[in-house]
């Protein structure tokens, strides 16, 4: 007899900020929600429950959650919701290979492609996700976050569309969860936002005055309609995801005058350097990153094509030089301006 979605034993490996709100939102709908962490987060996970802080309401809730160090701990695990970084996908994906073969649906809420390449290679009942929302690690089980966004599911193939349809249900009562049939153009689209990681990681948040604000809303905009061309040129269309600017818009935008783009990018500039890659490099002190699955993949894309992409080619070219060094220190944006003219004018 097949069980109920709720009666399904979910676990979501992994609990940063992204797999601490899905989790803690999910366990207060669903008694089948075990949270995967380890260390010192794991241990203010079950001394204090997870502490889920949202800015824009400036509130917090504490949400009691059940909380494993390891697989082995519970058994007949359904699911398996993966929600670390690109750089641990191939770790992970041994350990629940390991321990639970192939028999779990294993869900991929990674961005960028990486995970297509990984997972495959240990599992058949693969889904994997779109991404839109925001949550990032204060501290060991105190959590941030801008509130609830959502989730779009889906294979590259369109394999699997009965257990998309089914995880979409499981995970709903957590964050709103829908399925497609354009996953690639989904995932190429949340690609060119995500681009911006790399721009707001590299770049100091200190900018002294109006002319540091335009500059870097000028990178910003190029990087973005860079990603669009070489999004296009490779066949995929726009995947209009909620919360997100269309390409119309961000094109249109690129011909605002200075004080208009500097007043409308000034309302959420404060958030970007919430962003995963910055919480990596810069708040958490890691020195790992998604450069290569995000911008390194767009470059790559873009070459394949002979397409030149100059604003991402310097933003990549310099995070590779400086987020090898320890300690990591963003450049500020004069500098990387200054580097992007080098650029254009010697092409």
């Amino acid at each position: 007899m097949e069980k109920n979605n709720n009666d399904l034993r979910v676990v979501i490996y992994g609990i940063g900020g992204i797999g601490a709100t899905l989790g803690g939102w999910l366990t207060q709908k669903n008694n089948n929600v075990y949270l995967l962490a380890r260390g010192e987060n794991a241990k203010a996970l079950k001394s204090n429950g997870s502490i889920l802080k949202n800015i824009v309401s400036d509130s917090s809730e504490t949400i009691v959650v059940k909380v494993i160090e390891d697989l082995n701990e519970i058994a007949n695990i359904d699911v398996v919701v993966i929600t670390v970084k690109n750089y641990d996908v191939e770790k992970v994906a041994k350990d629940i290979s390991e321990k639970l073969g192939d028999n779990p649906i294993v869900v991929g809420l990674q961005n960028g492609f990486e995970n297509q390449r990984i997972l495959p290679k240990y599992f058949t009942k693969i889904v994997y996700a779109v991404v839109v929302q925001s949550g990032w690690v204060d501290k060991p089980g105190i959590f941030g976050t801008r509130g609830k966004g959502h989730l779009t599911l889906g294979t590259p193939e369109n394999k699997n569309p009965e257990i998309a349809e089914k995880v979409a249900k499981i995970l709903t009562p957590g964050i709103p969860t829908i399925t497609t049939q354009e996953f690639q153009d989904a995932a190429h689209s949340k690609l060119i936002i995500n681009l911006s990681n790399a721009t707001f990681t590299l770049i100091s948040s200190e900018l002294k005055d109006d002319d540091s604000i335009f500059k870097l809303w000028n990178i910003f905009m190029n990087v973005y309609l860079e990603g669009v061309k070489v999004v296009k040129a490779a066949g995929y269309k726009e995947y209009k995801l909620k919360g997100l600017p269309s390409w119309d818009v961000m094109e249109m935008g690129k011909n605002l005058e200075k004080a208009t783009a500097i007043n409308n990018f000034k309302r959420n500039l404060k958030y970007s350097w919430f962003n995963s890659m910055a919480q990596d490099m810069i708040h958490r002190k890691k020195n790992q990153s998604e450069l290569e699955s995000l911008t390194g993949y767009l470059i790559q894309l873009a070459d394949s094509f002979n397409i030149e992409i100059p604003y991402n080619r310097v933003i990549y070219e310099l995070s590779e030089q400086q987020f090898k060094k320890k300690p990591y220190q963003p450049l500020p944006v004069e500098t990387i301006w200054e580097e992007i003219n080098k650029n254009l004018n010697n092409g």
